[in-house]
C-alpha cells in the first residue's frame, strides 16, 4: 500500500503515512491505475449525471399517481354534484308542522292554525334541492325548500268560528303536488288533518238575540231590513249587521251578526257571567206590502216630483220614509240641477237622512229628536262609518254630491 502524498510504501491499513504523515484514505496504487484505466467510463457517468441522481426514473411514477388523484378527485366531485342536485329523493311529511290554538268560551269559540316554517325550513334547507328543471320561477325564493313552502303548499280550516270543545274541524291542504314533482327532489307526503277542539272555557250559555229586534218595510222585492236593541239589556250599545239589508222579499232569509271586534263577548261575559249561544241568527223576511194591481176607481197618486226636487218635507210613500226632504235618495241618483235648487239647510238634512235611514243614532239631540218622530227611524249604531258602510252605490253618489254642494 503507497501514500499518495509521498509515495512510499506503508503498512496495509495504516491510516496515517509513517514518512509524511498524510491520511490514508485514497485507495491503493491499483486502484488508481484502475480509475485511470476506466477514464471513458468516468466520462459515461458525467453524461448520465441526471440518472444518478435517482430523479429520472420518479418521473413517470409521480406522473401516474398524480392523473390517478386527478380522476378520483373527479369522480369525488360527480357524485357531489350530483346528490346536490336533487338526485336524492327526499320524503317529506308536512303534517307535523301544522299548528292549531283555541281561543274563547265553549259555543262560541275560534280556531286559529300556522304552519311552524321555522322548523321545517331548519330541517329541510340543506337537502331539498332543485331538479334540473328549475321552475320558472325560481329566482323569486330564496332555495328550493322555500320554493315549497311559500309557492306549492298553503291550507286552511273548514271551520274556524262558533266552535264547542269536542267538536271535530278539519286543516284541508292545497298543494301543487305537481310543480313538486317536476322541479323538486321531494316525494310528499299529505292528508287532510282532523283535530278536535279542546281547552275553550266553559260558562253559561244565554241567547242574545232575545234582545235584537229585526223589522222589515216597504214592497216585497224592495223591502228593507232594520235591526234594533232593546234598551237596557246586555247588548244595548251592541252593533248588529246583515249579510242583506235591502231589495228584499217575502221569504228570503238574511243571517244577522253581532259586530264584535275582539272585545264585545269578552265583556259580556265579564258582566254577565254567561256566554252567547252564538253571535249570528238567521230570519226570514215577513210582512212586506204585497205589489198588487190598483182597482179602476182608486184616483191617481198626487204628483211629488215637485216636492222632492224643491225640498219640500211633506210625506211621502217611497219606501215608508215620511218626512223625508228627498224620500227615494236610496234609489234615485240626484242630478247638480236638483241639488242647486235646494237650501243649505235643505242639503244637510238630507244627507242626515241618508245616514238615519241605516239607523246612525246623532250625537247633536236636535237631529236625533227630529228624526226620533218619524216611525222608519231605528238607530242602532254611534258610529257613522258603521252605518256609511251599509250605503248601496245610489246613496254614496248622492252623499258625496249633496256634501259638494254644502261645503261650497
Amino acid at each position: 500500500m503507497f501514500c499518495t502524498k509521498c509515495g512510499k510504501s506503508v503498512a496495509n491499513g495504516s491510516l496515517f503515512c509513517e514518512y509524511c504523515g498524510s491520511p490514508i484514505k485514497q485507495v491503493s496504487q491499483p486502484a488508481q491505475q484502475q480509475i485511470q484505466y476506466n477514464a471513458p467510463a468516468q466520462q459515461q457517468i458525467q453524461y448520465n449525471a441526471p440518472a444518478k441522481s435517482g430523479k429520472g426514473p420518479l418521473v413517470p411514477v409521480l406522473s401516474a399517481c398524480a392523473a390517478v388523484i386527478l380522476i378520483s378527485l373527479v369522480i369525488l366531485f360527480v357524485v357531489i354534484m350530483k346528490n346536490r342536485s336533487g338526485s336524492k329523493t327526499v320524503d317529506l311529511d308536512m303534517s307535523k308542522y301544522v299548528k292549531i290554538e283555541y281561543n274563547g268560551y265553549n259555543g262560541i269559540g275560534t280556531a286559529s292554525v300556522s304552519f311552524d316554517q321555522d322548523s321545517f325550513y331548519d330541517e329541510y334547507a340543506d337537502i331539498i334541492k332543485y331538479s334540473k328543471d328549475k321552475p320558472r320561477d325560481a329566482d323569486e325564493y330564496y332555495d328550493a325548500a322555500e320554493y315549497i313552502l311559500y309557492g306549492c303548499v298553503s291550507g286552511t280550516l273548514d271551520k274556524t268560528t262558533g266552535l264547542s270543545n269536542g267538536d271535530t274541524v278539519t286543516y284541508i291542504w292545497d298543494v301543487d303536488t305537481k310543480s313538486i314533482e317536476e322541479h323538486t327532489n321531494v316525494n310528499l307526503t299529505y292528508e287532510d288533518i282532523p283535530f278536535v277542539v279542546k281547552d275553550l272555557i266553559a260558562v253559561g250559555q244565554t241567547d242574545i238575540f232575545q234582545y235584537v229586534t229585526v223589522t222589515y218595510s216597504g214592497k216585497d222585492g224592495e223591502g228593507t231590513a232594520t235591526i234594533t236593541t232593546t234598551s237596557g239589556t246586555p247588548v244595548e250599545g251592541w252593533t248588529f249587521v246583515a249579510d242583506k239589508m235591502e231589495n228584499l222579499s217575502n221569504g228570503d232569509t238574511i243571517l244577522v251578526s253581532a259586530n264584535d271586534d275582539g272585545t264585545l263577548v269578552d265583556t259580556f261575559v265579564a258582566d254577565t257571567g254567561m256566554a252567547p249561544v252564538s253571535i249570528t241568527h238567521e230570519y226570514t223576511v215577513s210582512g212586506l206590502e204585497e205589489d198588487t194591481a190598483k182597482d179602476d176607481d182608486d184616483e191617481p197618486d198626487d204628483d211629488d216630483s215637485s216636492a222632492q226636487n224643491n225640498g219640500s218635507s211633506s210625506a211621502s210613500p217611497s219606501g215608508g220614509y215620511d218626512g223625508m226632504v228627498i224620500p227615494d235618495s236610496d234609489t234615485r241618483t240626484l242630478t247638480e240641477a236638483d241639488v242647486r235648487r235646494m237650501s243649505q239647510d235643505q242639503i244637510q238634512t238630507a244627507i242626515n237622512e241618508i245616514y238615519a235611514r241605516h239607523g246612525y243614532k246623532f250625537k247633536d239631540q236636535g237631529i236625533f229628536n227630529y228624526f226620533s218622530q218619524f216611525d222608519w227611524y231605528h238607530p242602532i249604531t254611534t258610529d257613522q262609518e258603521d252605518a256609511k258602510r251599509q250605503f248601496n252605490s245610489t246613496e254614496n253618489y248622492n252623499v258625496e254630491l249633496l256634501q259638494k254642494y254644502r261645503d261650497q
